[in-house]
């Protein structure tokens, strides 16, 4: 595995560009159910304002974006931080998810965030494989949740508890 030294920081409109293009680059249907594409940098900002994710960047280069959502409004449920892991092509297997994903957590403690969890397509071991390294445990499964290019794919749950 290459090593390279990483910056971390977050989102500014400057990265959108980039983040339009790492976006449109690493989703499809292998990996999630509605495959989004962006049009513009406008569109992004959007969808993804500035500061709302962590960046792992080689010098001015983006590699990857760690992002969050809450899954519910319930009052409740302000504990749990739904994420989304993105690594453009040209940085996977050199631990750029790996070290993201630790500073990615870092973030979510300081927000008080104390359970990790995400959804990841059946059609996709390679991710499955990253997070269980990473720690993650499935807590379930739901069967036949989409229907892409004609097949059924199952939608796994995984979660993390953060220590304190």
């Amino acid at each position: 595995m290459t090593t390279i030294h990483l910056t971390y920081r977050f989102s500014n409109r400057y990265d959108f560009p980039q983040l339009t293009e790492l976006e449109n680059l690493v989703w499809n249907t292998d990996n999630t159910p509605a495959e989004i594409r962006y049009t513009s940098t406008e569109e992004y900002a959007q969808h993804c304002p500035e500061g709302s994710q962590l960046l792992a960047l080689s010098g001015d280069r983006v590699c990857g974006a760690f992002s969050y959502r809450i899954p519910t409004h319930l009052e409740s449920n302000q504990h749990v931080a739904e994420l989304a892991l993105a690594i453009h092509p040209d940085f996977q297997g050199q631990g750029v998810a790996q070290a993201l994903m630790k500073e990615g957590e870092e973030w979510m403690k300081r927000l008080g965030k104390t359970k990790l969890s995400l959804r990841v397509m059946a059609t996709n071991p390679r991710a499955i494989r990253f997070y269980e390294k990473c720690g993650f445990i499935r807590q379930g499964v739901l069967v036949n949740e989409f229907r892409i290019n004609g097949q059924y794919v199952d939608d796994i749950m995984m979660y993390k508890m953060l220590d304190d």
